[in-house]
């Protein structure tokens, strides 16, 4: 029994690897407009069709952010689930996410966020991407509402 569920995710699995394109996003930006300033740049990569529709991202960014009267270096390592429209021209997606983030001289963060996006294809394997991203960090007994606009370019490999 065993052998025949590890074998029907082997097949689901390469099924779903199979049908999906992975992308990277190379220079990232992030603006985060509330409640601290911050900007992020970072790398990503994910793979459309991963399992159904969904696509699934991560990444690690690094950035500086404007906490208080003093700025930090953050480092953040995220992992989005999305839920593109397949229609032509701009692509929009919709998703969910989360991540932690470090900053110096900070406490960890714990983030979780929703993601509204449209893709703009350029050329080939080319094109861009637009987010708004709101969420909420969790740093010990407290949490914040954030509101984040990303912009970047996407290739397909």
């Amino acid at each position: 029994m065993k052998k025949l569920l590890v074998l029907m995710v082997v097949f689901v699995l390469t099924g779903a690897f199979a049908q999906g394109r992975v992308f990277g996003e190379a220079v990232f930006g992030e603006i985060s407009v509330t409640p601290n300033f911050s900007m992020i740049l970072g790398l990503r990569a994910g793979m459309e069709n991963l399992l159904g529709p969904l696509t699934l991202r991560g990444g690690a960014t690094v950035g500086v952010a404007d906490v208080g009267r003093t700025t930090a270096t953050l480092f953040d390592l995220t992992t989005d689930v999305l839920l593109p429209f397949t229609l032509q021209g701009p692509r929009p997606y919709v998703g969910l996410g989360g991540g932690l983030e470090v900053a110096t001289g900070l406490d960890t963060k714990f983030q979780v966020r929703g993601i509204l996006g449209l893709e703009f294809p350029v050329a080939g394997k080319f094109s861009l991407l637009t987010e708004l991203v709101p969420g909420f960090i969790f740093v010990g007994n407290t949490s914040n509402f954030v509101l984040g606009i990303s912009l970047g370019p996407r290739l397909y490999f």
